[in-house]
C-alpha cells in the first residue's frame, strides 16, 4: 500500500469511524506508535484538517487573551446580537448561566449578590443542578421587589430546586450596632452560617462612584470620605477596593453591612464576576486584582478596554 494511502486509510478509520490506535495496531499488525506516526503525518501533511468553529455571540481570542493576562480560569466576552443595555443584560445573563450549568452540583452551595445584570441570570439560565442558592448581601432599598436580592435568589432557587437561604434584613444600617444586633439574630445567622459552605459565589462589580455604586449611598458620609481618601474605585458585596485590589478603610464598611465578608468570598473555591460598562473597568481590574474572582462574564468592549494600558502594544 503505497504511504500516502496508508496515512488516508488510517486517518479515515481513527477519525471518521472513530477506531482507537490499539484497534488499528492489531488490524494492521504495526505498532500503536506506528499508527500515532501515521496521524501526526495525516494532520502535518494536510490529509487531514481540524476546523473549530466557535459560535459568534462570544469572542473567544478576546476572552483567552484577557483570561491569560489576569490569570483568570475562563473569561466569556460576549458581543450581544441586540446592542441595547437590556440585549447586553439578557447576554451576560445567558453566558453566566451556561457556565453555572457546567460547574454546579447538587452537592454544591451557590451564593448570589445583588445587581440589575444578574437578575437576567435567573431570567436566561437554563435549568441548574439542585445547588442550594444563598443571599450574599440584604436588601437594598429604593429598589423594586420584582428586582431586589431576596428575589434573585428566590428565582434562582426555583431554577436549581435547591433550597434557598433568603436574609430577610437590610444590607447597610446607619449604625454599627444595629448591624450587629440583626447580625446576631437566629434568621440571620442561619444564612450567614450557609455563607461557611458556599462553593460557589456569582457578584456583580460596582463602581465607587455615586451613580455607580449599590453600596456606597447607603452609608454614613464620614464612612463614604474614608473610603475616598483611601482610594476606593470597586465595590462588590460588602468590600470595597483601591486601584490595587487592597481592601480600603479597614472594618468601617463591613461594620455596617449584613453581608458576605471579604475573607469568607476570598474562601469560596469558584466565583464569578459578571460586570459590563466603560465606566466599570477600572473596578473589575481591582476586583481581578484583589483575587476576590476565577471567572468575568463581560461584553467585547470592556474586556477590550481591561487589555488597554496593561498589555503590549502588539497584544
Amino acid at each position: 500500500m503505497d504511504d500516502d494511502v496508508l496515512v488516508a486509510a488510517v486517518a479515515r478509520r481513527h477519525f471518521v469511524e472513530e477506531v482507537s490506535k490499539s484497534q488499528i495496531a492489531d488490524e494492521m499488525g504495526v505498532s500503536r506508535f506506528k499508527v500515532a506516526r501515521l496521524l501526526d503525518q495525516a494532520r502535518r501533511d494536510g490529509v487531514v484538517t481540524i476546523e473549530v468553529r466557535t459560535p459568534t455571540h462570544v469572542d473567544l481570542p478576546l476572552s483567552e487573551r484577557v483570561a491569560r493576562l489576569f490569570s483568570l480560569r475562563q473569561v466569556v466576552a460576549v458581543r450581544p446580537a441586540d446592542p441595547g443595555p437590556a440585549g447586553l443584560r439578557r447576554a451576560l445573563g445567558a453566558a453566566c448561566g451556561s457556565l453555572l450549568a457546567h460547574r454546579l452540583t447538587e452537592d454544591d452551595v451557590l451564593g448570589v449578590s445583588w445587581g440589575r445584570t444578574l437578575q437576567a441570570l435567573a431570567d436566561e439560565s437554563p435549568a441548574l443542578p439542585p445547588a442550594d442558592v444563598v443571599q450574599l448581601v440584604g436588601s437594598i432599598p429604593g429598589v423594586d421587589l420584582d428586582v431586589g436580592p431576596l428575589e434573585l435568589v428566590r428565582r434562582l432557587g426555583h431554577r436549581t430546586g435547591g433550597r434557598v437561604h433568603p436574609l430577610h434584613v437590610p444590607a447597610v444600617l446607619p449604625e454599627p450596632g444595629l448591624a450587629a444586633a440583626l447580625r446576631a439574630t437566629d434568621p440571620v445567622r442561619a444564612t450567614l452560617a450557609a455563607h461557611e459552605r458556599l462553593t460557589h459565589a456569582v457578584v456583580g462589580v460596582g463602581a465607587w462612584a455615586p451613580t455607580g455604586s449599590s453600596l456606597r449611598p447607603l452609608l454614613p458620609p464620614d464612612v463614604v470620605r474614608a473610603c475616598e481618601e483611601a482610594g476606593a474605585v470597586a465595590e462588590t458585596c460588602s468590600t470595597v477596593l483601591d486601584a490595587e485590589g487592597q481592601v480600603v478603610a479597614g472594618s468601617l464598611v463591613p461594620d455596617h453591612c449584613v453581608a458576605v465578608t471579604t475573607d469568607r468570598l476570598r474562601a469560596v473555591r469558584d466565583v464569578v464576576a459578571v460586570a459590563a460598562g466603560a465606566e466599570k473597568v477600572e473596578a473589575v481590574r481591582a476586583v481581578v486584582r484583589a483575587g476576590l474572582v476565577h471567572h468575568l462574564v463581560t461584553d467585547v468592549p470592556t474586556a477590550r478596554a481591561l487589555l488597554a494600558g496593561v498589555e503590549g502594544p502588539e497584544g
